[in-house]
């Protein structure tokens, strides 16, 4: 809520009789950063020079809001204080709550909920006389059902005196934060790595204790990747402890120990944590024996049953999805072929025909979905990372897109006809078979808007598609209706057709207009395929597009009976064999893995080279820093951080004058080494911004959303 002018002044000025009696606040007033109260404070209110004090930033959430622990898991940013003024005082590293399980899909990630309290030391300066100020900026990832980065200015005032006096109105806090903190461990642990499922061993009579109690869930939350997290961790108990199972990640190089925290929870949800570091070692003896009943605490790779409700908002974002994904440039113009046949007949004595085609079309499209949906699971259940634009990582799927967005807009130019009622899958099904015609027009329709994705079409497949097949395919089926619903609903609903304008000139003049979208959405993919395959590739589907419309001019102009016509359908026959086979073989092989250093923007001025963890250590080594964009060409937000950041002026010249090096990791095609880095940093995918500070040990991380006074900030430090 806003203050008038009269109500600021009042409350300025009492703030400022305050502070001439009590000297200086040990926090200032929490600031609102949109979604989280955040505050800076101090266990002390005055202090002595040379004095070490605890100090915390405190985040109260909003409802179902979460921020991320230290290791964020599969995705997600911690919290980090960027300071501008400490007057010498020395902030030690944040001390973290045990974090909780943030299960979102198929990934987990590690968090807190409503509140989220980082206790840190302070050491105040031998020489320190008046007061001292602590100042900066707290950024943090905060997330729902989107992520929002945010940040909030903090502020902490500490009078210098003879005598420290403790901040009594802040006791509390960091009483209830120290219940949260993990315990020392006390004992061995060992982790046995000469098999998948690795063996966490424990043996300790706290925590073998802390097993006598009704548990509900166990878990090993790790400090960096070494293991997956999403999978179960199946406990066993033995007379002197306990033993975890832990899936490998499959890296080739993890550091000879394993670091973490160890929560144990029972069914009132009261916890216990423990820091713990395992060495390799073989299993310890008498820690492993009874399975633990419900002890494998994490949610498991599929995601957990979802409720009577949850299910209908899914499927109420699928439909919805469905509906506003025939507002793409890529699908209207198929949509609007279909519905100049029903057009043409509205209001005649062939309303049965109308709804046939109706069915028939709808019935296309669910198929269509119904099949990406089984090709996901297929995926997901292989160990792939895939959604419902998969494909346009295979250079090949994107040529063929490319070629059938020009071929359809040749066509709505009425440049050739494939026949009136169908297009694109040949004039028998046009003539004798219209509603097979109308069923492979839905097909058609659904497989082009498939790249298109739309407004709640991501949350709802994310949310669906880890789930058991057949709600899997619920809400693909949910996700075609919804497409061909405007479609059905007219072909269905005599009256609806009624009040659709009389066929006339225009529809054939609109038809034309819709060849225009089309032929973008080709360009827009021959762009992607530039940056993932080079210009070689954009050439080669250059040269087939040509063969095709050579071939669609021999079927124009030949005769349309005699051997003049066989000689032509011949010929227009080896001429698209040709042009589509010898290309495709060549996208398929080293054309389409090749991906030129500095695509997806990189060609641009103010790029340095390309990412290699060795180039990264060279600059390092000469005392550079680097700043590392981790992109794709189809990943909007980076080309939109590109465009209002990274390429501007301000960020360039920060850059140069910073002796910063700008390096690109292109994740356009895949790439298991850049796969591996997003991974290493809790990312399952671009975009990733890095900054290696000069003599740093590990990287800054970066929002998702940037501007230029982030980045500038964070390589100024």
């Amino acid at each position: 809520m806003r203050m008038n002018s009269f109500s600021a002044f009042w409350a300025g000025l009492i703030a400022l009789i305050s502070l001439s009696f009590a000297g200086f606040s040990a926090s200032a007033l929490p600031h609102d950063s949109g979604h989280a109260r955040v505050e800076l404070i101090s266990d002390h209110v005055s202090v002595v020079p040379g004095q070490t004090v605890r100090a915390a930033l405190v985040l109260e959430l909003d409802d179902h809001w979460h921020v991320y622990w230290k290791n964020a898991g599969d995705s997600g940013l911690p919290t980090e204080i960027i300071w501008d003024d400490t007057s010498g005082v020395t902030a030690g590293e944040f001390n973290w709550p045990a974090p909780f399980p943030q299960p979102l899909d198929i990934l987990m990630n590690y968090g807190y909920e409503d509140e989220l309290i980082l206790p840190f030391d302070l050491v105040i300066p031998e020489d320190a006389v008046g007061s001292v100020t602590m100042s900066g900026l707290a950024t943090f990832l905060i997330c729902a059902d989107i992520c929002i980065p945010e940040d909030a200015p903090i502020r902490l005032d500490l009078w210098i005196s003879d005598t420290p006096e403790l901040n009594t109105d802040r006791a509390e806090v960091f009483q209830r934060v120290d219940a949260q903190l993990p315990m020392a461990f006390e004992g061995d642990a060992a982790i046995d790595r000469s098999s998948d499922p690795w063996k966490l061993s424990i043996e300790s009579d706290i925590v073998r204790a802390a097993f006598e109690a009704d548990i509900a869930n166990v878990r090993f939350f790790p400090t960096d990747h070494q293991i997956l997290h999403p999978p179960e961790q199946p406990v066993s108990i033995g007379p002197n402890g306990i033993t975890l199972e832990l899936q490998s990640s499959g890296r080739s190089r993890v550091p000879d120990n394993i670091e973490g925290v160890l929560v144990v929870e029972d069914i009132d949800a009261n916890r216990i944590a423990f820091d713990l570091t395992a060495p390799v070692g073989d299993v310890i003896a008498g820690t492993s024996g009874t399975a633990l009943a419900g002890g494998a605490s994490s949610p498991s790779s599929s995601a957990p049953p979802l409720s009577f409700s949850g299910l209908l908002a899914i499927l109420g974002g699928a439909l919805l999805g469905g509906i506003i994904l025939n507002l793409m440039p890529c699908v209207l113009p198929v949509l609007f072929i279909k519905a100049r046949s029903i057009l043409s007949l509205a209001g005649s004595n062939e309303m049965g025909e109308v709804r046939a085609h109706g069915l028939f079309y709808t019935a296309g499209v669910i198929t269509c979905f119904l099949g990406f949906g089984v090709i996901l699971v297929a995926l997901r259940s292989a160990g792939e990372s895939a959604g419902l634009g998969f494909q346009l990582q295979y250079p090949i799927v994107i040529a063929g897109l490319s070629l059938l967005m020009f071929i359809l807009g040749l066509n709505m130019l009425g440049w050739f006809s494939f026949g009136s009622s169908l297009m694109g899958v040949g004039s028998n099904l046009a003539e004798r078979g219209g509603h097979q015609g109308a069923f492979f027009t839905g097909l058609l329709a659904a497989f082009v808007g498939a790249p298109c994705i739309g407004p709640f079409l991501g949350a709802a497949v994310g949310a669906a598609v880890n789930q058991p097949l057949h709600i899997v395919l619920l809400v693909f089926f949910t996700l075609g209706l919804g497409m061909a619903l405007p479609f059905l609903l007219v072909s269905l609903v005599p009256g609806i057709a009624k009040y659709l304008p009389k066929p006339g000139g225009w529809m054939e003049r609109l038809k034309q207009f819709f060849a225009f979208p089309l032929f973008l959405t080709a360009i827009w993919l021959l762009w992607v395929l530039a940056n993932q395959s080079g210009a070689d590739a954009v050439a080669l589907v250059g040269l087939v597009a040509v063969g095709l419309t050579f071939a669609i001019w021999l079927l124009k102009t030949s005769p349309e009976k005699g051997t003049g016509r066989k000689v032509s359908l011949g010929v227009a026959l080896v001429v698209t064999l040709v042009s589509l086979i010898i290309p495709a073989q060549m996208l398929m092989g080293p054309v389409g893995n090749y991906a030129q250093a500095g695509s997806a923007g990189g060609a641009h001025a103010g790029y340095d080279g390309e990412w290699s963890p060795q180039t990264v250590a060279d600059l390092r080594a000469e005392g550079q820093g680097v700043f590392v964009d981790f992109t794709a060409s189809w990943c909007v937000t980076c080309q939109v951080n590109k465009r209002t950041t990274l390429f501007g002026d301000r960020v360039q010249n920060a850059l140069d004058d910073q002796n910063v090096s700008l390096l690109i990791a292109d994740w356009t095609s895949r790439d298991d080494q850049i796969a591996e880095e997003l991974a290493r940093h809790g990312r399952a995918g671009v975009p990733l911004y890095l900054y290696y500070a000069p003599g740093a040990d590990e990287p800054a991380v970066l929002p998702q959303i940037l501007s230029p006074s982030i980045v500038i900030d964070t390589i100024s430090q």
